[in-house]
């Protein structure tokens, strides 16, 4: 049975002009001739036997077997790739530093990271979870390189807003509205979901107390599940953990998530991973 010689530069040059459907362009993003190219292509079409591509005025469009040998040239390509990675010597690399609030990790946010990882294999990314305000300061000292933090401004003084959610006052199933001091159940200063809510409700003359100062999101969250109180929480988080309290003296604020970014001694990575988190969120 006859076998094809085929190498992975006839593939590589097969799926760039495919990509671009030019020749010229090809070879500009392979930085290569437009001659190598076109020889390529010839080598790879005696060697299949067939055409694959029409060549009409500076356009090459595939022809039912191009569109066949795309297909598997793409599967090629990325097992080529994987084995590459596999094999390819580690070096070492300094790691890149994401804070994250905990209402941020976002599936969306965390399919950025690991395409970020398969693209950089050599660059680790490690992950910081504290509150807003410690994040945004450990940006500012230059201890992590970004962050996803919270901000309830109406008008944010940032260009890097990746999302806003509209968040809601939630409790348990047992919890009743009573008549006396609103339980408030936040994690310590300094959280900005807390710091709103006072300041909002000394501003409306309500009455409360903090019940519960929660250090963890587990003590947080079986706060809100038993009934001991309510907090300000997003959608997500009032699905897992509580009902919505409907009070017109508790107005739900919008909470925009945004992206701080800081210094960076491996500016590339960083540039390409803040690239696929604002491309990400927006999608």
């Amino acid at each position: 049975m006859r076998r094809f010689n085929i190498s992975t530069t006839m593939v590589r040059s097969f799926l760039e002009i495919a990509n671009e459907g030019n020749v010229t362009r090809a070879a500009t993003r392979l930085n290569s001739t437009q001659s190598t190219l076109s020889h390529q292509i010839q080598r790879l079409e005696a060697e299949l036997d067939c055409k694959l591509f029409d060549r009409k005025s500076n356009m090459m469009e595939k022809t039912a077997a191009g569109e066949y040998f795309h297909l598997q040239a793409n599967k090629i390509v990325h097992v080529l790739d994987e084995i590459d990675l596999y094999f390819r010597p580690r070096r070492t690399t300094r790691p890149i530093s994401i804070g994250i609030v905990n209402d941020c990790f976002r599936p969306s946010i965390m399919s950025a990271i690991n395409e970020f990882n398969h693209a950089f294999p050599d660059v680790a990314v490690e992950f910081k979870t504290e509150s807003s305000v410690k994040l945004a300061q450990r940006v500012k000292d230059g201890n992590i390189e970004m962050a996803i933090v919270r901000d309830l401004s109406e008008t944010p003084e940032t260009e890097h807003i990746l999302w806003s959610d509209q968040l809601t006052w939630a409790g348990g199933p047992a919890y009743k509205l009573g008549t006396g001091p609103l339980p408030l159940v936040f994690f310590p200063e300094p959280c900005v979901y807390r710091r709103y809510a006072l300041d909002m409700l000394d501003a409306h003359n309500v009455p409360y107390k903090v019940v519960m100062d929660s250090t963890s999101w587990t003590s947080f969250e079986r706060s809100l599940r038993s009934g001991v109180g309510i907090s300000l929480v997003t959608a997500d988080v009032c699905r897992i953990c509580g009902t919505d309290i409907s009070d017109s003296r508790l107005p739900p604020p919008l909470a925009h998530a945004y992206l701080m970014i800081g210094k960076s001694a491996n500016r590339r990575a960083q540039t390409d991973l803040v690239e696929r988190l604002i491309g990400m969120a927006n999608m």
